[in-house]
């Protein structure tokens, strides 16, 4: 287990049993790191103590046979030797960070194994989601279902999945970078009792998301007035719903339904992403915040969105709207926590294309994209150019020969390389100036003299 969980008491003999089992896989396996896979493995010995493994098969719909199966078709036995203290992946990290968070979401005192299986199923990408999804496990299902019998109890949960729990999905507590003001004035002013729809506003990539994530980390960890507490936030992008096929035939009454059961919905903070975006509905042109107008300003009916910039510039005058909305500007963050940002990303871009980003690349993509693309905004442009120099290294790599037993490196060079790829620019080597020019000699009567 990695030190810094080793003192949290707050892990049950069911989560550490979890990990445990996690390393012996790992060793056993003769894999030379703890990954999210070797998590689940974990959990599916922990499953097969007497009393829960019922309760796995039937959140999952997969036996635990049957997951150990296709770890080993996945990542079958390795060459590793295994040192005295195999490391943890980044992704493997992320999920023991993750499950506190998950315990503190559905008012747990311990850290269970659910909430370890919460935390793989809100971490994005790994071996182990690829294997659940293989098997035909639906995460955003698995994870409603826990959450909702975790609140509701069975009975009330199963009565309660609807249209709501379909089109939207639930803003997984995640740590977040700076964006503390943005966060406490979005929680300011869905307290207040008049205007009190936050609306955020930013160019694309500055991080409007990741405010949104902010704010449902501090609704799970208690942080805010009471009127908020033991609320779930839940994302919905209403264009993509409504291009969806099977719901495009019935536009308007989908959008009628949804409006009701939110009405009738307790506990749910819905944030609209993209509120200002065009719908093309049969009786003409609106957005999802216009959609939900009636319903703003009543009483325990939390809303918030985002849009851009120039979407909010340019948007049709409506004063009755405008009485009940509040902009929130998001700017770009400053350059110690773009550095921060890209090192937390950095984990898992790392894992998607295995290779080891040096601290000079992270450098490199932080200056470089402020300087040289302008037209994108941090730390957005930044990421975007991390990812393309460990997908250039990722394709140089592959085409070697024999291929590297290590994840290969990224540093700086590769992202200077990118550039090029990323933003047509092709050098980001600065030119040397030129040297500048002599001093003109002194006045020398004898020189003159002979001209």
């Amino acid at each position: 287990m990695p030190e810094r969980f080793r003192g949290d008491t707050r892990f049950s003999q069911g989560a550490l049993f979890v990990v445990r089992y996690a390393e012996h896989h790992a060793r056993n396996l003769r894999h030379g790191h703890i990954g999210t896979e070797h998590l689940l493995l974990g959990l599916a010995d922990e499953a097969d103590q007497p009393g829960t493994g019922q309760d796995l098969e039937a959140l999952l719909g997969v036996s635990s046979t049957q997951i150990r199966g296709s770890v080993l078709g996945a990542r079958g036995l390795g060459r590793s030797k295994s040192p005295q203290a195999l490391p943890y992946s980044a992704r493997a990290k992320a999920v023991l960070e993750q499950a506190p968070l998950e315990a503190d979401l559905l008012g747990a005192a311990d850290v269970a194994p659910v909430h370890i299986l919460l935390a793989l199923t809100a971490v994005d990408g790994g071996t182990a989601v690829d294997v659940l999804r293989a098997n035909g496990v639906d995460l955003g299902r698995v994870r409603q279902s826990v959450i909702g019998g975790a609140r509701l109890g069975p009975a009330e949960a199963a009565e309660s999945a609807g249209l709501l729990e379909a089109v939207t999905r639930v803003l997984v507590p995640r740590p977040v970078v700076g964006r503390v003001p943005e966060i406490d004035r979005v929680i300011q002013v869905l307290t207040r009792h008049h205007r009190n729809v936050p609306l955020l506003v930013g160019e694309p990539g500055v991080g409007k998301k990741a405010v949104a994530l902010g704010v449902a980390t501090a609704i799970a960890e208690g942080r805010l007035p009471a009127v908020l507490r033991d609320h779930t936030v839940r994302a919905l992008d209403l264009g993509t719903t409504l291009a969806d096929p099977q719901h495009r035939a019935r536009g308007g009454a989908l959008v009628a339904d949804l409006l009701d059961e939110f009405r009738n919905s307790p506990h749910i903070v819905l944030y609209l992403d993209g509120a200002l975006t065009p719908l093309h509905l049969p009786d003409g042109v609106t957005t999802p915040l216009n959609l939900f107008r009636h319903l703003l300003g009543t009483p325990d009916v939390f809303v918030f969105g985002d849009c851009g910039r120039a979407q909010y510039e340019r948007r049709a005058p409506d004063p009755g709207l405008d009485r009940l909305v509040q902009p929130v500007p998001v700017e770009e963050p400053s350059d110690d926590d773009v550095r921060t940002i890209l090192h937390t990303v950095g984990n898992r871009l790392a894992n998607h294309h295995d290779v080891v980003f040096f601290a000079d690349a992270l450098e490199a993509a932080a200056a470089l994209a402020r300087e040289h693309v302008p037209d994108q905004s941090l730390p957005g442009s930044a990421i975007g150019l991390l990812d393309e120099a460990a997908a250039l290294v990722r394709m140089q790599t592959a085409r070697s020969e024999p291929p590297a037993d290590t994840p290969p490196p990224v540093k700086g060079r590769h992202v200077r390389a990118a550039l090029a790829a990323y933003s047509g620019i092709r050098t980001a080597t600065p030119r040397p100036s030129p040297a500048p020019a002599p001093d003109p000699a002194e006045h020398d009567p004898y020189i003159w003299a002979m001209s």
